[in-house]
């Protein structure tokens, strides 16, 4: 017994946490094993529970709704304590045990059976057991059983502790990966550099872009300065030029400058008007400036056209109005307003093309001293990468070391994918399942190297993998699933697929671990069909002994009834009624014994004593006697018509399974018809076989019956009151297929009922009667 020191419990429990079974949810493969060993064992309760440190957790449980159990007070504590198997037949005879009584339920516990469930490196996590509430007994089978459950259940947990263990250190590697990727971060750094020198010739060229823009906008501001003061000259020379064309005689000349002037003012005014457009404040001037300056043109018109007219008081009146005083003075306050916004707006644009000029050689020092510190830090960051890759390097090894070491010892095999589903690692067990070599398997797709096929429908299985990845949850084959390896073989296997997580909370890949239960697919049928058949054997009994409770009971009743009455008479008196009642006797042994015969002949077939044993034949001969049997019996009060079509040659069967086959048919129908409806019997030969058919008019059969009706013991729902034991039927079933035969049914309630029995016959393969060959076979 392994010592419990603090070393070992504390590896233990390390051991157990890793599996991450604890306080999870029910595991489909836990909870079959649980119910089989229930089923196997014929136990109310079966549990598989985890030792925790305090506590007993139950991961899957049948029987009972706990959930969890003190560890101290739990007999499946000193099962892992021996680490060997516990069985406690009766608690209250044990002499260990017997003054430590446990309840569940509230019901004490009479018999207990468990088997710790010890890891290959020898710790022991659990344990499967049993419960009952009456003392008992295992069997040597239910105990191997029992043993065979337990190892399936430690292979399940390490199943478990192998993904969870490749997982982790998978998570480990890919992000030991991410930060060891020395290249990428050196060129990441540098590249850093580049950009943030880059970025530090930003401000300069900002600078200078500004420099650039403020001197053109102080030269554009020039610009508007100047086309105002040429708009004055151009309006004074307009001005002046009428004056003149009004004083002196040269008239012809004043009114040709008259015109350059005034064309010139237009032209002045809409390169004014376009130089300003981006100046909202200046143009409500520039629009007034326009207007006013028309206004000013047509006066200066209607002086000339005076002058022209000799019109002198019209020109005196010109001159002399108010109104063309005002446009003019209006035309320079305008031209002044614009030119004196322009005048400001020149002297901030040269103020700021000044603070440009100084801050220009600020910013590009600045930003040289930001790179050369960033520059310093990437290279000190550098310096720090180099010094931990080795660190890491050596670390990765050792992890890869471990890996390679732990996948190559265990006993299932391991298959890796990256999250594309690509293959990236299999172990040598691997390789043997799917026939396929590591070199070639890895980098091909996880559906090309393990095709998983549905084992009843042979349809493609759809790949665990994929589910993993899309769901994030681990994923497990059901029952009926195999592998076709590559060299065309099929294996049953059974798997778990974890998806590995990595530290961005993205599937990494997957790691699936599987193993061929092909054997062990075979022993759990073989425990199927023996559960089966032992329930089978069980159904039976209770049927057998429910008809013998009735259906002996009835002429057993008769029998006694009869023969009280039979005492009570003295010889002479009522000769009629003594017959009747002897008559009933007999009738009531009759059935008895055919009762009997009926039981014992299932017991030969049971035991597989009943055979085959063919031989010439008259067929019509003896359904003709059989007929004649049953019309003095139970028919008697029926017709039978029999119809022979040209089976006059003898025939190639059991004669003894003949007179079970059409005794029961032919029995069932007049038992099942009222004597007024005639039964039919017809006989002929079909495809190198004999077709008999029976055909009644009573009651029928509902349909759905008709699928067990050759079941032993069963009887078709409306029989009622009518006697009989279930096993006609069964028992012509069953001579049939000793024939080689068929036999068919087919059944209106209320209307009728017609069995088709087909028998082949081989004698047309035999010598003929009389020949030779016969002859000296015969002696």
């Amino acid at each position: 017994m392994h010592e419990q020191t603090d070393a070992y419990e504390e590896k233990r429990l390390e051991i157990l946490k890793s599996c991450r079974l604890l306080d999870s949810i029910p595991d489909y493969a836990f909870d079959r094993i649980v119910l089989t060993l229930k089923e196997v064992c014929q136990v109310p309760i079966a549990l598989f529970g985890l030792m925790d440190q305090h506590r007993e957790w139950f991961k899957a449980k049948i029987g009972c709704d706990l959930t969890e159990a003190p560890r101290e007070t739990s007999y499946c504590n000193v099962a892992l304590k021996r680490q060997q198997i516990l069985i406690i037949p009766d608690t209250l005879q044990d002499p260990v045990f017997k003054d430590q009584p446990r309840y569940l339920k509230e019901q004490l516990v009479r018999f207990y059976a468990g088997v710790p469930l010890i890891t290959p490196d020898g710790y022991g996590l659990g344990v499967l057991c049993i419960i009952d509430f009456i003392p008992r007994e295992l069997t040597p089978g239910q105990l191997l059983t029992m043993t065979e459950l337990a190892r399936q259940v430690v292979i399940e947990i390490q199943k478990r502790r192998v993904i969870e263990s490749i997982s982790r250190q998978t998570q480990e590697r890919i992000s030991h990966q991410r930060k060891d990727r020395f290249f990428l971060k050196l060129g990441i750094g540098f590249g850093l550099v580049i950009v943030l020198r880059f970025i530090s010739v930003l401000p300069s060229l900002w600078t200078n872009s500004r420099f650039q823009t403020l001197s053109q906008w102080v030269i554009h501001t020039q610009e508007v300065l100047t086309k105002i003061n040429e708009l004055k000259l151009s309006l004074q020379g307009a001005q002046l030029a009428v004056r003149n064309y009004t004083i002196l005689n040269n008239r012809a000349t004043n009114l040709s400058y008259y015109s350059a002037h005034l064309k010139n003012i237009y032209r002045h005014l809409d390169q004014l008007d376009a130089l300003t457009q981006d100046n909202p404040n200046q143009r409500p001037d520039v629009k007034q400036l326009r207007l006013l300056l028309i206004h000013d043109n047509e006066i200066l018109n209607q002086l000339i056209h005076g002058i022209d007219r000799q019109d002198f008081n019209t020109v005196q009146k010109i001159y002399s109005s108010q109104e063309a005083l005002s446009v003019v003075s209006d035309l320079l306050q305008t031209l002044e307003r614009i030119e004196g916004r322009e005048l400001v707006l020149l002297d901030q644009r040269q103020q700021a093309f000044r603070t440009s000029e100084k801050l220009n050689p600020v910013i590009i020092w600045t930003n040289f001293s930001i790179t050369l510190l960033i520059l310093i830090v990437i290279l000190v960051w550098i310096y720090h990468e180099i010094r931990l890759r080795y660190h890491g390097e050596s670390q990765a090894n050792r992890q890869e070391e471990f890996l390679e070491v732990t996948l190559a010892s265990i006993g299932d095999a391991v298959m890796m994918t990256d999250a594309n589903e690509t293959i990236t690692l299999m172990n040598p067990v691997a390789e043997v399942l799917t026939d396929w070599p590591h070199q070639e398997a890895v980098g091909q797709k996880f559906s090309t190297v393990l095709n998983l096929i549905n084992t009843e429908t042979q349809a493609f299985y759809p790949s665990p993998v994929v589910a993993a990845i899309s769901s994030q949850v681990n994923q497990f084959l059901h029952d009926g699933v195999s592998l076709v390896r590559r060299n065309g073989e099929t294996i049953d296997v059974d798997d778990s697929c974890a998806p590995i997580i990595g530290a961005n909370g993205l599937v990494a890949g997957c790691v699936m671990v599987f193993r061929d239960i092909s054997e062990q697919r075979r022993q759990e049928e073989q425990m199927t069909q023996t559960l089966q058949r032992e329930q089978e054997i069980n159904s039976l009994k209770n049927s057998f002994i429910s008809m013998v409770s009735h259906e002996f009971r009835t002429p057993l009743t008769s029998i006694f009834s009869s023969t009280e009455l039979l005492a009570s008479f003295d010889g002479q008196a009522h000769p009629e009624r003594q017959d009747k009642h002897l008559q009933r006797i007999y009738t009531s042994i009759r059935r008895l014994e055919q009762m009997l015969d009926d039981v014992l002949l299932i017991g030969r077939v049971e035991s597989g004593k009943l055979q085959f044993q063919p031989e010439l034949m008259n067929l019509e001969l003896v359904i003709e006697d059989i007929v004649e049997a049953i019309q003095s019996g139970i028919g008697r009060h029926h017709q039978i018509k029999a119809n022979f079509d040209n089976v006059v040659e003898p025939v190639f069967m059991d004669a003894k399974l003949i007179k079970f086959i059409f005794t029961n048919l032919l029995s069932n129908a007049v038992k099942y018809s009222l004597p007024m409806h005639p039964v039919e019997l017809s006989v002929g030969i079909v495809n190198t076989g004999i077709e008999i058919q029976v055909i009644d008019h009573g009651i029928g059969i509902p349909a759905e019956d008709l699928p067990k009706l050759f079941r032993t013991f069963q009887r078709a729902s409306n029989v009622g009151n009518i006697h009989g034991t279930g096993l006609g039927l069964s028992i012509v079933k069953t001579c049939v297929d000793l024939h080689g035969g068929s036999i068919e049914v087919e059944s209106v309630l209320d209307q009728g009922t017609r069995f088709k029995v087909w028998l082949p016959n081989h004698s047309t393969t035999l010598p003929k009667v009389g020949s030779p060959e016969l002859i000296n076979t015969a002696n």
